[in-house]
């Protein structure tokens, strides 16, 4: 408030006081307010961002008809995409898509599917003017690239179109010699990743739908928890280890069409390492700064009539918002415009903030169009190839740790390294992979005193990428997504 506002306050005469009619006032407005927030409360739920779902699947519910599970033809032509071709005279129904065809006949089990006759074990009925067909002629329909693939899922009581990846099956855990197996049935290995490799919170993806069950029986150690995650690209697993597990291995077998993941008490050479992991417990973020790459005459990758700078700075913005919606914490841009700054003026700025957590924000490019994704950059979390921190080492080697001051991220590369594995988890199950994790001081850090990382958001040289930056909600999606992942670090659950 003002000198001259407080002044003009003191000079004003005063009143006698009116308790009575001031309450009643005061009584109006809160019940005023209250309509309000009661009219506005609609409007200001649809303008929240919707939390993560699952993977939605396009579906249609079945139906029994005289004791038979039946799927009505027009949905089933909705999910196989099928053009409708009515026979009166015969009573017959045929659907016609991606040339393919199926014939159904009214009281009649004998189905045409191309040239194919099959006989079901029941009829295709009509009931209320629509045919109903029993859900078994499902797994007789055409499996070729051209053609959806259903699947009917007792469990949600519906007929689903399969996505890329096909079906995952339920996982099968063997135990002995020192080492640990989960054997997934999958119809495309090679699509499966390891998308985070902390033992508290060990995550792999696969591109399918999962059709299984989780086993519920005791886990071997060293497991100690096995949960299926929302994906909507997929599905995925979080696996919870003991601090027993030394390392870990994956295994993809196209000709068995599994995938193995073993984790063995002891590792060395033919194991991979675990992600290090900071102490226990919440996180304390204060403060977060976020950095938009480029800007000015620096105008980073362009392609597909978009420029990074100016994308960076959109997300900045929108994550910005994110942010402070769920955080108690201050957050802050190193740059609200377009103009460039310097590596040196980008660290200041984090720095002179006392930054808990500065995420500088890039979008990748390359020549090939092939590539796409997003891409994470830290501090290598290790010392001469052992699993120590700098931190740690300097604690166990000698009292103090002199470091150049453009290293100091240094200090912070265990806690950045899960930093950018929560937040390309987040990305990998919100349908922004595939990820990528480089442990290499990236130019954006130097001089910066707090854990960070670079995170290439998508590849603007991918089409792909691109069409989905440019949807309505492209953007707020993808801050959601990397909103998810910081949250998850915050919490260190």
């Amino acid at each position: 408030m003002s000198a001259s506002r407080v002044r003009r306050l003191e000079s004003a005469p005063r009143m006698a006081p009116r308790r009575a009619p001031a309450r009643r006032e005061r009584g109006r407005r809160w019940v005023a307010l209250a309509a309000l927030c009661v009219a506005l409360a609609p409007a200001l739920a649809a303008a929240l961002p919707a939390p993560p779902a699952a993977q939605t699947l396009e579906s249609a519910p079945v139906r029994n008809v005289e004791g038979t599970t039946c799927i009505g033809a027009n949905d089933l032509a909705r999910l196989l995409d099928a053009t409708k071709y009515w026979h009166p005279e015969v009573r017959k129904l045929e659907l016609r898509a991606h040339g393919h065809r199926v014939q159904l006949t009214a009281d009649n089990p004998f189905v045409l599917v191309d040239d194919a006759t099959l006989r079901l074990d029941d009829p295709v009925r009509s009931v209320d003017g629509e045919f109903q067909v029993p859900v078994q002629l499902i797994d007789s329909l055409p499996s070729d690239s051209s053609e959806s693939r259903l699947l009917y899922d007792p469990r949600r009581s519906s007929v689903l179109v399969l996505p890329p990846g096909g079906v995952v099956g339920t996982p099968r855990v063997t135990s002995g010699e020192g080492v640990t197996r989960i054997v997934f049935p999958v119809e495309r290995p090679e699509d499966a990743a390891v998308v985070a490799r902390a033992r508290a919170h060990f995550r792999v993806r696969f591109t399918g739908f999962f059709a299984g069950t989780v086993p519920d029986s005791a886990l071997p150690a060293p497991l100690r928890g096995l949960v299926v995650l929302p994906s909507l690209t997929g599905c995925a697993f979080e696996l919870r280890l003991g601090p027993e597990a030394g390392g870990f291995r994956i295994e993809r077998d196209a000709r068995a069409r599994r995938v193995t993941l073993s984790f063995a008490r002891a590792g060395g050479a033919g194991w991979e390492a675990f992600a290090p992991e900071g102490p226990p417990g919440p996180r304390r973020i204060r403060v977060v700064v976020i950095d938009p790459g480029h800007g000015g005459g620096d105008t980073g990758v362009s392609a597909g009539g978009l420029l990074e700078k100016d994308l960076t700075l959109v997300l900045a913005r929108e994550l910005r918002r994110e942010l402070q919606r769920r955080l108690a914490a201050r957050v802050m841009l190193t740059r609200d415009d377009d103009r460039a700054l310097s590596v040196d003026e980008r660290a200041e700025f984090a720095n002179r903030s006392r930054a808990d957590l500065v995420l500088s924000l890039h979008f990748d490019g390359f020549p090939g169009v092939l590539a796409r994704g997003a891409s994470a950059y830290c501090p290598p979390a290790v010392v001469g190839g052992s699993s120590e921190s700098r931190a740690d080492a300097a604690s166990a080697a000698a009292p103090l740790l002199v470091l150049p001051w453009r290293e100091v991220a240094s200090r912070h590369a265990v806690e950045s390294r899960a930093l950018a594995e929560a937040v390309l988890s987040s990305l990998e199950l919100r349908g922004e992979g595939p990820t990528r994790l480089r442990e290499v001081l990236p130019m954006s850090l130097l001089g910066v005193n707090a854990p960070g990382m670079l995170l290439e958001c998508a590849t603007l040289t991918s089409e792909v990428d691109r069409a989905r930056l440019a949807q309505s909600d492209g953007m707020a999606a993808l801050a959601s997504a990397i909103a998810d992942g910081i949250e998850a670090w915050q919490r260190n659950e």
